[in-house]
């Protein structure tokens, strides 16, 4: 895939210098398996060994699209280490290198798709978490919609995420420089007005049972001064929680923001059973309630790659990728309940 990218070029050789001395926290395991296309990430602690302490569903964090990972590899990894997660139940997606930004939003939701995946398959949790802070909420919530992977997500999370659009910079030359914000987040743009036709806490297919499904959802959101307006600020039909006095953008080092967030997200993982897992790809089966949709050929499972129009759905997603419109063309398959009774 051709990525167009704005590089800042400081700080990129840096950071790689600096590599060995980084914290757990600051990057990702070394013998996780990073796909391909995906530029980096971090958390996820030290080793796939620490997956056994796994407890609760792993927390993906998926950072505003013009900013990075950095600011929530503090005060907010601290917050939630502090509410009892382990490390391999904090992780962050990075979508460039350091001084960079990334400028298309509907290119990432390939990478946070194969994210979640990986997260899964490393941690052997059947179900993940999502955290969306600004753009980031955007992007997280695109990628449920438009692969249909809401299945593997327990719950969602959404910090300032400008769903109802934001005031972009004046500035034309910030639109140049590749912020998402400059022109995604116009109050009306198309992509918003995709996003939103589905409801603001859409009922999601699902993939096995063929009925829609919602997930639990959280909207935090500053509101420096005034009461909340869960019109703009919030999501309809989610748990919607006003930060008072905080300024916007600096939810992911707000204690309240925090404490939200690590209550809200106190959900159990149920810990990985080779036993369940009879291909042994790293998903448990569906006659055991995971995620993998065929148990008995290690070819499928969530992020196996697709092969277009041949009916088969790889990727555990529901659906089949189209040859004729591309990699983000997806063709809905019968509902696999629905397949099994003919």
């Amino acid at each position: 895939m051709n990525r167009t990218r704005v590089i800042l070029a400081a700080g990129a050789a840096a950071a790689l210098a600096a590599g060995a001395a980084l914290a757990d926290r600051d990057r990702l395991p070394d013998d996780f398996p990073k796909p391909g296309i995906v530029f980096g990430g971090a958390g996820g602690g030290t080793s796939r060994d620490d997956a056994r302490r796994l407890s609760r569903c792993p927390v993906v964090i998926v950072p505003d699209a013009g900013r990075g990972p950095a600011e929530w590899q503090g005060a907010f990894y601290d917050g939630l280490r502090a509410a009892g997660f382990q490390p391999v139940e904090i992780w962050t997606i990075g979508f460039a290198p350091p001084g960079a930004t990334m400028t298309s939003l509907e290119e990432a939701t390939d990478d946070v798709k194969l994210f979640l995946a990986a997260v899964m398959r490393y941690t052997g949790a059947d179900r993940v978490q999502i955290v969306g802070g600004g753009t980031g909420g955007l992007l997280a919530r695109l990628t449920l919609l438009k692969y249909t992977v809401a299945h593997w997500v327990a719950a969602e999370v959404y910090l300032d995420a400008p769903f109802h659009g934001a005031v972009p910079s004046p500035d034309p030359l910030e639109a140049l420089a590749g912020h998402p914000q400059a022109w995604v987040v116009r109050p009306g743009s198309t992509l918003l007005r995709e996003i939103l036709r589905h409801g603001e806490t859409p009922r999601y297919p699902d993939p096995v049972l063929g009925v829609p499904f919602g997930l639990p959802t959280l909207a935090v959101a500053a509101a420096p001064g005034r009461a909340a307006d869960p019109a703009r600020d919030g999501l309809i039909g989610a748990k919607n929680v006003t930060i008072a006095g905080a300024a916007p953008g600096t939810l992911a080092t707000s204690p309240a923001a925090i404490a939200a967030c690590a209550r809200f997200l106190d959900r159990p993982a149920r810990p990985y059973n080779p036993l369940h897992d009879r291909d042994g790809d790293g998903f448990h089966g569906l006659d055991h309630d995971g995620p993998d949709f065929d148990d008995g050929d290690p070819a499928i499972h969530p992020g196996a790659p697709e092969t277009p129009g041949d009916g088969i759905d790889q990727d555990c997603n529901g659906c089949d990728l189209s040859p004729a419109r591309g990699r983000d063309g997806e063709l809905r398959l019968p509902p696999i309940r629905a397949r099994h009774r003919r």
